[in-house]
């Protein structure tokens, strides 16, 4: 077989963004892939769309009722026969040399079992992500958010199968997220820092839909990943952790205390155990700290004009735990 990779793109009611994708898939520089489409039961014209292409490299399953996407990826990943697995959404596009740059990449490192690029999200608005490139940022980078984007992501199909690894269905809609943890304690990951991917932002999306659930099965996977530390937290630290420290609510200057505490506490425990990259976790948290604590002080100091601002700033005391850089942001802009 001359094709080393499948790209498995599952799609349900997805005929709005779904021939503009398609389109885009067939520009890419490396060429020799099998595209296994399947459609979830869809009521639109999705179906139409697929079979309007003669492409004799589209693989086309029909699932003769709605699974859901997490039984479909699985029964994608079931269906590869090919070296390597690559994941697309059927609203999502790529820059046309995605495949070449990440075959190019796993061909140099055996190591990596999955690899994942930069994204550009744009639609109903527009930013860059650069996520951590290897496992030690990414560990670290787990316990805030999940630092990998589905739709750039390429699979090394023996590390699939060694594992046994699938997507949950008992985590959806956060299955990727726990895919990637699942995956980092097995294998090396690693994200191209270059954008080559576009995230489409817009009103249908799944992460939209099941927003209470998206982000009660993403503070379960953030909890997990933190309880890796310890046996002995309890209910009050998680409720703390996941609900004060993460968003980083400050009610008052207290509060960085508190939130002091909670780092130190994470760092001995590492420190002992070496869950995470001890300095990594270290810089990481206390960046967090710092950066969150500069907004709650801008807030807090700066609504009004930029005398009156500096005038609370040095005389409340509320720039006491900000570095200098932070104070220099806050009165100079830079």
């Amino acid at each position: 077989m001359k094709e080393r990779i499948t790209i498995l793109m599952p799609v349900y009611n997805g005929a709005k963004y779904l021939k503009e994708t398609m389109d885009n898939v067939f520009l890419q520089t490396y060429r020799d892939f099998i595209f296994l489409i399947i459609n979830d039961g869809s009521t639109d014209e999705t179906e139409q769309i697929i079979l309007s292409y003669t492409d004799s490299r589209i693989n086309y399953v029909r699932n003769e009722k709605n699974l859901g996407l997490v039984k479909s990826l699985n029964k994608g990943i079931d269906l590869v026969e090919t070296e390597f697995l690559a994941r697309m959404d059927a609203d999502d596009l790529w820059v046309k040399t995605k495949l070449e740059k990440q075959l190019q990449l796993l061909d140099e490192r055996l190591d990596v079992g999955l690899c994942g690029t930069s994204i550009r999200k744009f639609g109903a608005y527009e930013n860059d992500f650069y996520f951590p490139v290897d496992n030690k940022g990414l560990k670290v980078g787990f316990i805030f958010y999940c630092c990998m984007s589905h739709p750039s992501v390429v699979y090394r199909m023996s590390f699939l199968k060694e594992t046994g690894l699938r997507y949950r269905e008992n985590y959806f809609p956060a299955e990727d997220y726990k895919m990637w943890l699942d995956c980092l304690k097995s294998t090396q990951i690693y994200n191209i820092p270059e954008i080559l991917v576009y995230y489409r932002q817009h009103e249908n999306q799944i992460t939209q839909d099941t927003n209470s659930a998206q982000n009660r099965f993403t503070n379960q996977v953030r909890w997990e990943i933190i309880a890796e530390l310890s046996t002995n937290f309890t209910e009050k630290d998680k409720e703390f952790h996941l609900n004060r420290f993460l968003p980083a609510d400050f009610e008052s200057t207290n509060d960085y205390k508190l939130f002091k505490d909670w780092i130190k506490k994470l760092v001995v425990l590492n420190n002992k155990n070496t869950v995470f990259d001890k300095l990594e976790l270290k810089l990481t948290l206390n960046k967090h700290l710092q950066a969150n604590y500069y907004n709650y002080v801008k807030s807090t100091c700066f609504s009004g004009s930029l005398f009156k601002g500096v005038m609370k700033l040095l005389f409340t005391g509320i720039w006491f735990h900000l570095n200098m850089k932070y104070i220099l942001k806050l009165i100079f802009g830079k």
